[in-house]
């Protein structure tokens, strides 16, 4: 019986806006987000980048915008694109934190 890894964080159902650009090709999209968490994120697009592309991504929500960089780690168009983040900014990383927090 296959098992499924433990996520390393609680991913909240959040809907934001998302500009995701893939840093080897430059192309820009921009969606919203299916889910969010302090690692990562699920993105709900028909035009999903292929696992392992490098992307950055702007996330908007109250005002606010964070950027972080990450990976692709599943590219599907029924279901989007799931994305672990690889580095952020500590400032982007508490203003995400706080954005669970409201």
């Amino acid at each position: 019986m296959k098992t499924r890894p433990t996520r390393r964080g609680q991913r909240y159902p959040v809907a934001v806006d998302v500009e995701v650009t893939n840093l080897e090709l430059g192309i820009q999209i921009k969606e919203r987000t299916t889910d969010l968490s302090l690692y990562g994120c699920g993105v709900s697009t028909a035009t999903p980048f292929p696992a392992g592309t490098k992307v950055m991504l702007k996330v908007a929500h109250g005002g606010q915008e964070i950027v972080a960089f990450g990976k692709v780690i599943y590219g599907r168009r029924d279901i989007g694109m799931g994305i672990v983040f690889t580095m952020i900014e500590p400032h982007d990383q508490e203003l995400l934190e706080d954005w669970f927090g409201d």
